[in-house]
């Protein structure tokens, strides 16, 4: 179903209108980057644990759970993971000996700078296909979506939705 917003410049859509389109285009839009950028280096579930590594530095075991809404035993099987493949490491925690911290490594870097930038060549190369008003009201949305963004991460999840079944 396909959902047109159109208004004028001094009214606001319907919270619930608005939710109900930008949901599926943004859910599309990232699926239609992954299918044409295609990674073998990581899962899905690793890509949000490399990000959140990359957007927030070294974090703990118990930390990165949280902030990836899982359960420790798959946050540390994420990590095995990734540790396995050279795109995260485990250092000493410097506060807590008997802690670990887990960081992105120099190779997970390179990697997600490399998939950061194809999709980046994607989304030009679209972009080039826009009229400049559609482009320019891409560019005022951006500071209003990094917002909407935060605000997400922010509020979390609800504890019943934080279970390994979803990852």
């Amino acid at each position: 179903m396909l959902v047109l917003l159109t208004m004028s410049t001094t009214t606001a859509p319907d919270l619930g209108t608005l939710a109900g389109a930008l949901r599926p285009t943004i859910g599309r839009l990232h699926q239609i980057l992954r299918r044409r950028t295609a990674v073998t280096e990581y899962t899905a579930a690793q890509a949000t644990a490399l990000v959140t590594l990359l957007d927030h530095g070294p974090l703990r075991m118990g930390e990165l759970a949280d902030r990836e809404g899982v359960r420790m035993p798959t946050a540390t099987a994420l990590v095995d993971g990734l540790s396995r493949q050279g795109l995260a490491e485990r250092t000493p925690d410097p506060e807590d000996r008997r802690a670990v911290l887990v960081q992105l490594s120099a190779h997970g870097a390179e990697v997600l700078t490399d998939v950061a930038g194809r999709r980046d060549e994607v989304l030009v190369s679209a972009l080039q296909q826009m009229s400049s008003d559609d482009i320019a009201a891409l560019g005022r949305a951006v500071p209003a979506l990094v917002e909407l963004k935060h605000l997400l991460e922010a509020n979390g999840r609800p504890e019943s939705a934080a279970t390994d079944s979803e990852n």
